[in-house]
């Protein structure tokens, strides 16, 4: 298969042929074993670069497999799930040619976390302790993030944020000046602008109609 463009440090686009239409459609490939940084993270724009280096504008191999969570060959974005081999030339002495497991040249270098409730094959851990061990990668930072977990940082965040009132997103934005001093008010003083220019108003406008002005 064709890769046209790398996504990220775990996924590219490809172009796969339909022979009974003679048509060829694009399709998304999320590598099955390996999560890379985020974009957004440290490392996220190296691990999609050493991607890069590796795949794009080249052919490989796909391996499809089985998506656990959905039973089919393609994840909830409906890209394809596989592992990507490269071809590499081989010298005279060997008699077979011999293929790059892409996912293992990700976790070598240091670009990626094994996905171990996938249950991928034994030697993925081996090659991802030693990249930890001699501290390739994102592994020379001490203060990883897995991705699973910055993503639900992210969402946690935009939750927060959501959240905040009218009320409260006003006086973010406007210069408050401390409580109304209408007996009973529970409101801030914040500015406000009208016919007249600028003036301080009650937050609890329209039941508090309490204002003076600025300066």
């Amino acid at each position: 298969m064709p890769v046209i463009r790398v996504f990220d440090g775990d996924g590219f686009l490809t172009r796969i042929p339909i022979p009974n239409r003679g048509i060829e459609i694009e399709a998304g490939v999320r590598l099955g074993f390996i999560d890379a940084p985020e974009l957004e993270q440290p490392g996220g724009q190296e691990a999609r670069e050493f991607l890069c280096n590796q795949i794009n504008e080249r052919w490989v191999d796909l391996v499809v497999l089985m998506k656990m969570d959905t039973g089919q060959s393609v994840d909830r974005h409906q890209r394809i799930v596989a592992v990507p081999y490269l071809w590499q030339d081989h010298d005279q002495r060997q008699e077979m040619p011999a293929w790059r497991n892409i996912e293992l040249e990700m976790i070598l270098n240091g670009w990626a976390w094994v996905l171990d409730r996938y249950e991928p094959p034994e030697h993925y851990f081996d090659a991802l302790e030693d990249a930890q061990r001699n501290r390739r990668g994102i592994w020379a930072r001490d203060d990883n993030v897995h991705p699973w977990q910055f993503k639900a940082q992210k969402r946690k965040r935009r939750q927060t944020t959501n959240r905040v009132s009218p009320q409260q997103d006003l006086f973010s934005q406007k210069e408050r000046a401390g409580k109304c001093p209408t007996e009973g008010c529970s409101g801030q003083l914040i500015e406000r602008s009208g016919r007249r220019g600028t003036f301080y108003g009650c937050s609890e406008f329209p039941k508090c109609r309490f204002s003076r002005s600025i300066g």
